[in-house]
C-alpha cells in the first residue's frame, strides 16, 4: 500500500513490490493475480484505515465537515514523504487504470460527497443552514475543495496555504 502511495500505480513496478516486501513474483501473482489486483486491494486497505476512519461522525453536521477539513489539512502538513491522499493521486493518475479501478475511484468520491450532503441535509434539517442552502451544489463544492487540497498538498505542503483551504471551505458555509 505505501509503495502505491508513494510511487503511484504506473511507476511502482512488479521488481518494486518484490523488493519492497520480499514475497516472490510467482507467490505475488498466485495470491492476487496480477498488479492492477494487488492495487485494489491495496487500495481497498487504504479505504479502510486511512479514509473511512478520518471521517468525524459523531458531532453536530457542520463541525464534522470542519474537523475533517481541519484532519485532512493536518495529515497533508505532517505528510514528510508528500504522499498525499491514495484516492485523489489514484484519480489523477486516471489513464493508467482499468475500467474497474476507475469504478472503485468514483465510488471514493462519490462516498465524499455523500459525507458532505448528508452534512449539509443534517444541518439544514437542524436549522443551522438555510432551507435554500443549495445542497447538490455545495456538496459538489466541498469534494471539489477536497480534491483540490489534497492535489495542492503533493506540491506545496505549507500550514497557511493547507489550513487556508480548510478554513475557506467551513467558512463558506457559515456565509450562507
Amino acid at each position: 500500500m505505501d509503495l502505491f502511495w508513494q510511487r503511484g500505480y504506473a511507476n511502482t513496478s512488479m521488481k518494486d513490490i518484490v523488493q519492497a516486501t520480499g514475497i516472490q513474483p510467482g507467490s505475488l501473482y498466485a495470491a492476487f493475480g496480477d498488479k492492477e489486483k494487488l492495487f485494489q486491494q491495496a487500495f481497498k486497505k487504504y479505504t479502510q484505515e486511512f479514509f473511512r476512519a478520518s471521517m468525524p461522525r459523531h458531532c453536530p453536521p457542520l463541525e464534522c465537515i470542519q474537523k475533517w477539513f481541519e484532519h485532512l489539512a493536518k495529515a497533508m502538513i505532517n505528510d514528510s514523504k508528500q504522499k498525499g491522499c491514495l484516492i485523489i493521486n489514484t484519480a489523477i493518475e486516471r489513464e493508467s487504470h482499468s475500467p474497474s479501478t476507475i469504478a472503485i475511484i468514483e465510488d471514493r468520491l462519490d462516498e465524499i460527497e455523500s459525507f458532505f450532503r448528508q452534512n449539509l441535509a443534517q444541518a439544514i434539517q437542524n436549522g443551522d443552514l438555510p432551507k435554500s442552502f443549495e445542497l447538490e451544489a455545495n456538496a459538489k463544492a466541498l469534494l471539489g475543495l477536497v480534491v483540490g487540497m489534497l492535489a495542492v498538498a503533493r506540491i506545496r505542503r505549507d500550514a497557511q496555504t493547507l489550513n487556508g483551504i480548510a478554513t475557506g471551505a467551513t467558512t463558506l458555509l457559515q456565509m450562507n
